[in-house]
């Protein structure tokens, strides 16, 4: 099953006009959303990664050396930008400050360049998801809505996180993967292929112990998109 990318209204453009109208990153006047042209060029767009982590290559080659000798639990990741250059700002104020107009604009460009680069999602998108606790603390799951924001075929409560991992900030990849141990389980079995969504990727261990939940539950083919890569 293919997913469809959603497409940007006309309401969303007039409503750009009427309360803002200004590029985010320099505050020029601009007609349809808050970047302009010439800010939305210069974002740090990554175009050639490695398929499984999508860690950026500058050889073009198809796999990184890691993921060769270890392969992931994941088969496809698509990462738009890397980590830095305003978009590190612009997910802190969505993630972080509850801005939700940075998050919607975020995810409206992430659905034009995946559909623009011809990449299709066959299987729903599922989620990052949040523990219960994280989430009356923060109020919102950002990964489901960016999930929401970018397809109709969603899958929220698919699975479910039942340890409250420490915050991964300032922890290496082994330090992740051992906080991650046994944090999800499925709520029922899981389709046969599906997407992952997640705001950022850093070591990649939350997204590896997810999709090893789903492969123990029968998945044959996991893939993520997420909005940025730290590199």
């Amino acid at each position: 099953m293919d997913t469809q990318w959603r497409q940007t209204t006309r309401i969303q453009h007039w409503l750009h006009q009427i309360f803002s109208g200004r590029c985010r990153f320099c505050a020029a006047r601009c007609q349809y959303r808050e970047i302009c042209p010439g800010c939305l060029e210069d974002l740090p767009w990554i175009t050639a990664a490695c398929r499984h982590c999508g860690m950026p290559l500058a050889s073009g080659a198809d796999c990184c050396a890691r993921c060769l000798s270890q392969p992931p639990a994941i088969d496809r990741t698509v990462a738009l930008w890397a980590y830095c250059d305003g978009i590190d700002a612009l997910i802190r104020a969505f993630k972080l400050n509850a801005d939700l107009a940075a998050g919607r604009l975020l995810a409206e460009l992430a659905r034009e360049a995946l559909a623009r680069r011809g990449i299709r999602c066959i299987g729903p998108l599922l989620p990052m998801p949040l523990h219960p606790k994280r989430y009356r603390e923060r109020g919102f799951n950002q990964s489901a809505m960016i999930a929401h924001w970018l397809g109709p075929t969603v899958m929220p409560g698919q699975v479910q996180r039942i340890v409250n991992t420490p915050s991964q900030r300032g922890l290496d990849a082994a330090a992740r993967q051992t906080n991650l141990q046994s944090a999800f389980v499925l709520n029922q079995p899981p389709p046969r292929a599906i997407t992952l969504i997640d705001d950022v990727l850093t070591t990649g261990a939350s997204l590896h112990a997810l999709a090893q939940t789903l492969r123990r539950g029968g998945t044959q083919w996991v893939e993520a998109i997420v909005l940025a890569r730290a590199i």
